[in-house]
């Protein structure tokens, strides 16, 4: 699993665990602390996986012929 991946995917646990803990809470004061929390680890992990992208080139599907490389004429 790239590190993409793994952001999208506790994105998504992040929010399932957010919607858990609200099930459960007692109070409004106690939904206010996880909706903040939860709030907090999402904006975090976004603001990550956008800085992590402006630093990676985009990945060609295919690539032109000449980039072929053949391995055994690299000796």
């Amino acid at each position: 699993m790239n590190t993409f991946s793994y952001i999208e995917k506790r994105l998504i646990e992040l929010g399932q665990e957010r919607k858990a803990r609200l099930a459960h809470a007692s109070s409004d004061q106690e939904k206010s602390v996880i909706n903040s929390f939860y709030s907090g680890a999402k904006n975090e992990l976004e603001l990550l996986r956008d800085e992590l992208m402006n630093h990676v080139t985009p990945v060609d599907d295919e690539l032109p012929e000449k980039h072929i490389i053949n391995h055994s004429e690299m000796s």
